[in-house]
């Protein structure tokens, strides 16, 4: 039987690898279809865990005509290359939304499975404000909507996208949460309480909350120095690393990388890692939240949903907002390092039981996905 995992882009490749491992280890074959184009380069380039590449046109700005062009043109492509591969399972990531068209269009002609998997939420998760109800985000929007439900089965990396659309109650909706194949490491916590440490990791960009980020470090310093590691990139990050040193908080750049084993150094000398978006995003999960939670390491979070609820439910982390700045700040400055550590533990328990592979495929077998 064959499998067509598709995916329109580079940074959902993560559940791309565990979704081919699992269709393979069923006996299944499997065959892996992107774009040309990253979306996180912004260039051509060579994706080595791909079976298939399709060209198409490149776009420079996230906002705009030629980015939709690109995703229609993927997804007429992917249409036709399936008539060829003809698989009896069509596996889709979403975005890009103008997938749902087509692979809809392509079961209706074909006796196939068609399993649609929402990673994310576009145009809702952009922080476009009031015209993301506009021309042409609602044709990106209704473009999702009219043809989604027409899949077998649609998977969600999170509840909180479930709830956004409405679909809490359906019965073809299902939460396949975001999951990593690495494992939490044994290593001990080396901060001390002479000094606040924190991390962010991942990309800065233009849906980060620099500005909340700021604030609360900033409130951080009346109370001990402060120190904050960044492990990433993105085109803000010169202007959050700015802003920082203007109010005498010291920044440590790692830059990217890539290796758990060097990541985790980093984690086990701080006290929490940095989790926030600006509050227009709608996202339950982030890819950051995986890698701090696997690496034991407490968070600062602003995500609404699945993660919002993570960290009340099992005290392992704080829910930031503007108003409640002064309160987490008192809370931290109270905080033990056994605290701290016994937190650690526990957001490492709720890692391998909620977002490990072992996790990952224990949900598909309870879906029989196959």
């Amino acid at each position: 039987m064959k499998v067509a995992i598709i995916s329109t882009f580079d940074t959902f490749f993560d559940r791309v690898d565990l979704l081919k491992e699992y269709y393979q280890d069923k006996g299944l074959e499997v065959t892996v279809i992107t774009s040309d184009y990253s979306h996180r380069l912004k260039e051509k380039y060579q994706n080595n865990k791909a079976d298939i590449q399709l060209s198409v046109r490149p776009y420079n700005k996230n906002l705009s005509i030629d980015r939709l062009r690109s995703h229609d043109q993927f997804a007429k492509k992917v249409k036709e290359y399936l008539e060829t591969l003809r698989p009896e399972i069509v596996h889709c990531i979403i975005p890009c939304n103008s997938l749902c068209k087509t692979m809809s269009e392509y079961k209706k002609e074909h006796d196939v499975k068609l399993i649609f998997d929402v990673n994310d939420l576009w145009p809702e998760s952009l922080p476009v404000g009031n015209i993301k109800h506009r021309f042409p985000f609602t044709l990106w929007k209704n473009t999702r909507d009219k043809y989604i439900e027409h899949a077998d089965m649609i998977l969600s990396e999170c509840d909180y996208f479930k709830e956004i659309l409405h679909k809490e109650h359906s019965s073809k909706w299902h939460t396949l949460h975001f999951a990593k194949k690495m494992h939490p490491s044994n290593t001990v916590s080396t901060f001390t309480l002479e000094e606040f440490s924190f991390c962010y990791l991942g990309s800065i960009n233009n849906i980060i909350d620099i500005d909340l980020i700021v604030a609360f470090l900033s409130a951080c310093t009346k109370l001990r120095k402060v120190k904050l590691h960044i492990i990433g990139g993105g085109e803000k990050k010169e202007l959050l690393i700015e802003q920082l040193r203007q109010n005498s908080i010291l920044v440590i750049d790692h830059g990217y990388i890539f290796e758990q084993e060097k990541k985790q150094e980093i984690l086990d000398q701080c006290q929490y890692g940095f989790n926030v978006m600006k509050d227009s995003v709608m996202v339950g999960l982030t890819m950051k939240s995986m890698d701090y939670m696997c690496g034991g390491l407490p968070m600062i979070n602003t995500i609404k949903g699945d993660t919002a609820k993570i960290c009340d439910e099992y005290s392992v982390g704080y829910n930031l907002t503007k108003d409640s700045i002064s309160e987490i700040v008192s809370l931290l400055e109270k905080e033990t390092i056994d605290e701290n550590r016994q937190k650690r533990e526990t957001i490492k328990k709720v890692f391998m039981e909620n977002f490990s592979q072992e996790a990952f495929n224990k949900t598909l077998e309870r879906l029989e996905i196959v």
